[in-house]
């Protein structure tokens, strides 16, 4: 009896060893997919993708672009309200639910553009004083908010510039009261006694697993279970050389001078994606460099034609499975999304031919 428990508990394992993916499993395809609009849908304006649809915000205009991936026809939603404080990010729940943020307060409207509720943010941060960091709660670190369909709740970031101790750094806010709840989420192990500010700009994803974030200066993710709790680090790089930057503690006393070079000879850890198609993730990360721009050269534009720039794909347990240097001066990965055919990359925006189109390359997989 022993025995046939053995070689059947042998061949489950093996079973789940022959479905579970390695490296050799994929094949990475790059591809010419230009998306119909303007440039100015995602370089001008707040933006982001749900589902097979891009959303876009005309601040002036007061409407909302609707674009669809597949190449269909745009639709417009124009809002019937003025805001007393323009929004700079937003995110499209549903037809019935679309919150916008002014800094201060979260604005609730429809499909059809009538405000119908609003929070404001400081009404209750005082509950959670003791819990976070002390800076301003800043949902401006991504192309726009992150919303928590669990919770139905925004979420936050809490920088803790001159404070070392050891405090949350992220916070939600309920949507419908008001009322803030602390998550479980702690600067990695390396900026435990490290001041930070809100210029060391995280990337947050969401994923069925929970969420993950990285920082702009380290190769770390950092992956918390929304179930259990848990938070977990993962040391992915990217390149070889120098992995790490100085973090960004008193950039109000840094020098142009400084602030250039220091932009010009750190890493940089550009965006983390998570794609619910594929139940993967991407990071884009850039090498330091080792050279200089000359004299009579702006050092921005320098920058982008040379610097080298990664693509980084893991598996939802994080384990790498492709690790690609792709064209340097070609794209702007802090723009990228994902959508049902793959992940999308626009073109730098000073390379393109015509700024009333938007131009992209798609990378996609297939199974060999």
């Amino acid at each position: 009896m022993k025995k046939i428990l053995f070689i059947f508990t042998l061949s489950v394992i093996l079973s789940c060893d022959s479905r579970k993916k390695n490296s050799n499993d994929y094949s990475l395809y790059t591809t010419s997919y230009n998306l119909t609009g303007s440039s100015d849908l995602i370089y001008d304006k707040p933006y982001h993708v749900l589902g097979d649809t891009l959303f876009s915000f005309d601040i002036y205009q007061n409407k909302i672009t609707k674009t669809p991936l597949s190449g269909h026809e745009a639709q417009e939603i124009n809002l019937s309200f003025d805001f007393d404080s323009q929004p700079y990010t937003f995110y499209y729940i549903n037809s019935d639910s679309i919150v916008f943020s002014t800094g201060n307060m979260l604005l609730l409207t429809d499909g059809r553009g009538s405000q119908f509720h609003s929070v404001k943010l400081f009404d209750n941060l005082g509950d959670i004083d003791n819990e976070v960091y002390s800076e301003f709660p800043f949902d401006g670190f991504s192309s726009h908010l992150v919303y928590d369909n669990h919770s139905n709740s925004v979420l936050f970031y809490f920088a803790k510039k001159s404070q070392t101790e050891r405090r949350k750094v992220f916070a939600s806010i309920d949507l419908e009261n008001g009322d803030w709840a602390s998550l479980p989420v702690y600067h990695p192990a390396e900026y435990q006694d490290v001041p930070l500010n809100y210029t060391t700009y995280p990337s947050v994803t969401w994923s069925p697993l929970g969420l993950s974030y990285i920082y702009t200066i380290s190769p770390t993710i950092i992956h918390i279970d929304t179930v259990s709790g848990s938070q977990s680090e993962f040391n992915i790089s990217s390149f070889g050389g120098k992995q790490s930057a100085e973090p960004q503690s008193y950039r109000d006393e840094w020098t142009s001078d400084y602030f250039e070079n220091w932009v010009l000879t750190s890493p940089n850890y550009v965006k983390l994606i998570y794609d619910p198609f594929r139940k993967l993730y991407y990071r884009f990360s850039q090498a330091a460099m080792n050279i200089f721009p000359n004299r009579d050269e702006y050092y921005h534009d320098f920058l982008i034609k040379n610097r080298e720039l990664y693509l980084t794909v893991l598996d939802e347990e994080f384990n790498v499975i492709v690790n690609q240097l792709i064209p340097k001066g070609k794209y702007d990965p802090s723009r990228s999304f994902v959508f049902s055919k793959g992940l999308w990359v626009p073109h730098e925006i000073s390379i393109v031919q015509d700024e009333e189109q938007l131009y992209g390359d798609l990378f996609y997989f297939t199974d060999q």
